[in-house]
């Protein structure tokens, strides 16, 4: 479409693309509360004496939730700039098609890990989607390198 508006793929890969961009800040925030907030209670909980302890470890509990939330809506944004990015490949002459279908399936995965992490925490039944979403990032991604590796 030389010359005229920009094509549905393009908007869908650029909503997916501040859709990443948003998954990235979300990881951000999710290693803040992970990384640095629960640590230190999880520290103050141990070197707690007495009756403090119980109150240090509701609150290094209550961090606890507050990063399985921050997974759960971080997955849910991942996924959704996967599907969208996934879309938009799909429907592109330059890049194989099936990139695109494993891209959306990723995204699929990480949506079931938004919902899982969301209703039960970090629990085992977060497995299968979990080793799914990995397996089919590492599968597109190995397709895109040999993709552009044929090309140059």
């Amino acid at each position: 479409m030389a010359g005229g508006a920009p094509g549905r793929s393009y908007w869908t890969a650029r909503l997916g693309s501040c859709a990443a961009a948003a998954a990235l800040a979300l990881y951000g925030a999710l290693q803040a509360v992970d990384g640095v907030a629960l640590k230190h209670s999880v520290d103050a909980w141990a070197a707690a004496q007495g009756a403090e302890k119980a109150v240090r470890f509701a609150a290094a509990e209550d961090l606890r939730w507050l990063e399985w939330g921050m997974r759960s809506y971080q997955s849910f944004v991942l996924g959704a700039a996967f599907i969208l990015i996934g879309i938009a490949v799909g429907s592109s002459r330059s890049l194989p098609r099936p990139v695109g279908y494993l891209m959306g399936l990723s995204g699929i995965a990480y949506l079931a890990q938004g919902w899982i992490i969301g209703a039960d925490g970090f629990s085992g039944s977060n497995t299968v989607p979990t080793l799914a979403g990995i397996a089919l990032i590492l599968a597109w991604t190995l397709w895109l390198l040999a993709s552009s590796l044929r090309r140059s």
